[in-house]
C-alpha cells in the first residue's frame, strides 16, 4: 500500500498534545500487532467501523484494518452518540474502534468484495446511511496523483486540520505516508494560538483547509500571522469566494510559496483537479485541469462535469449486502455539477445539477446568486428555495441598510422583485463534517 517501510527510523507521527514520537518501523510494528488482533476474531474478510481522531491510535488502526484487508468503514469520532449507534445497527460490524479495540458478535455472514478497503460518508453529521465504497487501489492512486502534483518529498511535515474521517483530511494523511513524510497529529482548531504555536514549535511545512477554515483565517489577518517552515498550503471542499481566492494568493505570493486550490468528491477518493499555483492569478474561480492520470469532460447534451480516472470508486453502499458488490462505476464518475471549460482547457463550475429553483417561471441556478451575494454582503451565504421564494440565510446578522442593498442588486442583476425574497441571518451556517453547507439541515421546517 502507500506507506513505505524502508525508512524506519524517520517518524511517520508526532502526537502534538503529547509529544509522542512514532517511527516508521515503530507504526509497522505496532500496525501488524493491531491486525493480527483483528485475525484472531475473524481469519477472513471482516468489516469493521472506526471513530477516527487525528491520533496515532486512529492511525495504527486505519492501518492496521488495510493490513488485514479488512473493509472498514471511518466516521468522525465527534459525532454525535445516536448516530454511532445508527450506523452500528445498520451495517452490523464485526469489529468497533473508538480508542480501544471492541469485537462484535455479528449475525451478518455477507461476502465482501475484496477489493473493498474504505466506506466514507458523503453526511456522516445528518446520519444518512449512503456510502462511498473506496478499493485499495483508489486509495494508492489519489495518493500517488497528489503527492505528483504537490510535488511532496520526504522531508514534509504537514500539519492536520481536518478529520481523517473526511475524504480531503485521509487524502493528506495517505499522500504524506507515500512519501514517508512525518505527519503532526493534532485537533487543535485552527483559529486557537495554541495551534499556531505548535505549527511554529514543530516546523510544520504545510496545511490544508475547506472553504470555512479560509473565512476564519481571513478574519484572523492571516497575512500576519509568521510562520517561517510553511511551504505551501491547500484548499478544497467546496467554492472559496474569488475575494478570499484573491486575498490568500497574494498572502502566498508574499511568502514566496504556492496556494493550491483543488476541486474533489468523495466519490473520487478527495481530489480531481487542481489549478497550477502560476496559473491562479489569471484562473481566479476555476476548478483547474484534472490531476495526474485522470480525465476530465463535459456531456455534450447536459453540460455536466465527468471524470475517468483509477480514483473513482468501486459505487455506493446503503446496507450491510452492498459490501458485496464490485466496481459498479468503472472509473467513470458523473459528478453533479454543471461546468464550462475554456480556450486553456481550464474547467470552470457554473452549478449543481439539482441546485435550482423556479421563479417567475425562470430556473435560477442557486450556486450563482450565492456567489453574487457573497461578492456583495462579503460574508458567508446559503440560498435555498423556501415556500416558493429565494431564502438568502447569511453567518452574521445583517443592518438594514446592508438587506436593502441586497435586494436592490438582485432585482438589477437578476430581475427578482424584493417580495420574492426572505432574508434571515444565523450566528451560524450548519455544516456537514466536511465544512460544506448542510443544505438539508437548512432546509427543514422550523430552521429558519
Amino acid at each position: 500500500m502507500f506507506w513505505p517501510l524502508e525508512r524506519k527510523h524517520t517518524p511517520a507521527f508526532i502526537q502534538l498534545n503529547t509529544q509522542y514520537t512514532l517511527t516508521y518501523d515503530e507504526l509497522y510494528e505496532q500496525v501488524k500487532v493491531f491486525a493480527a488482533s483483528l485475525t484472531q476474531h475473524k481469519e477472513g474478510k471482516a468489516f469493521g467501523i472506526i471513530y477516527m481522531r487525528n491520533s496515532i491510535p486512529s492511525m495504527v488502526a486505519y492501518l492496521g484494518a488495510l493490513y488485514k484487508r479488512d473493509a472498514v468503514l471511518l466516521l468522525d469520532a465527534s459525532l454525535a452518540e445516536p448516530l454511532k449507534q445508527q450506523f452500528a445497527v445498520h451495517y452490523a460490524p464485526d469489529w468497533i474502534f473508538d480508542e480501544a479495540l471492541q469485537l462484535c458478535e455479528s449475525e451478518q455472514s455477507t461476502n465482501i468484495d475484496p477489493q473493498l478497503a474504505v466506506l466514507l460518508s458523503t453526511s456522516g453529521s445528518t446520519g444518512n446511511p449512503k456510502l462511498v465504497r473506496l478499493s485499495y487501489a483508489n486509495l494508492q492512486a489519489n495518493a500517488h496523483s497528489i503527492a505528483t502534483y504537490l510535488q511532496l518529498g520526504a522531508d514534509e511535515r504537514p500539519i492536520t486540520t481536518l478529520s481523517p474521517a473526511y475524504s480531503y483530511g485521509l487524502s493528506v494523511i495517505n499522500s504524506h505516508l507515500l512519501k514517508g513524510c512525518t505527519i503532526l497529529l493534532t485537533d487543535e482548531s485552527i483559529i486557537t494560538a495554541n495551534f499556531w504555536n505548535l505549527f511554529r514549535q514543530y516546523e510544520a511545512t504545510s496545511f490544508a483547509g475547506v472553504p470555512y477554515i479560509y473565512q476564519m483565517l481571513y478574519r484572523l489577518r492571516f497575512h500576519t500571522i509568521e510562520l517561517p517552515s510553511l511551504r505551501y498550503f491547500t484548499q478544497a471542499g467546496g467554492r472559496l469566494s474569488e475575494t478570499l481566492i484573491t486575498y490568500f494568493n497574494d498572502s502566498a505570493d508574499s511568502r514566496h510559496i504556492p496556494f493550491f486550490i483543488m476541486y474533489g468528491q468523495t466519490e473520487a477518493t478527495a481530489r480531481i483537479s487542481f489549478v497550477p499555483p502560476h496559473q491562479l492569478p489569471t484562473k481566479i474561480g476555476s476548478i483547474g485541469i484534472a490531476i495526474p492520470d485522470g480525465n476530465l469532460h463535459l456531456d455534450s447534451e447536459t453540460g455536466e462535469l465527468i471524470y475517468t480516472g483509477p480514483n473513482v470508486m468501486l459505487g455506493y453502499a446503503e446496507q450491510r449486502e452492498d459490501l458485496a458488490l464490485g466496481d459498479v462505476q468503472q472509473g467513470v464518475l458523473n459528478t453533479g455539477d454543471l461546468a464550462r471549460q475554456d480556450e486553456d482547457g481550464y474547467f470552470w463550475i457554473v452549478g449543481r445539477m439539482k441546485r435550482f429553483m423556479k421563479l417567475y417561471g425562470l430556473r435560477m441556478n442557486l450556486d450563482d446568486l450565492e456567489r453574487f451575494i457573497e461578492s456583495v454582503a462579503l460574508m458567508p451565504v446559503a440560498c435555498i428555495s423556501h415556500d416558493e421564494k429565494l431564502a438568502i440565510v447569511t453567518e452574521g446578522s445583517l443592518c438594514e441598510e446592508d438587506k436593502q442593498s441586497i435586494k436592490q442588486q438582485l432585482k438589477a442583476q437578476y430581475g427578482i422583485h424584493h417580495t420574492s425574497i426572505e432574508l434571515h441571518a444565523l450566528q451560524k451556517l450548519p455544516r456537514l463534517s466536511s465544512g460544506k453547507i448542510d443544505y438539508t439541515s437548512l432546509g427543514k421546517e422550523g430552521s429558519l
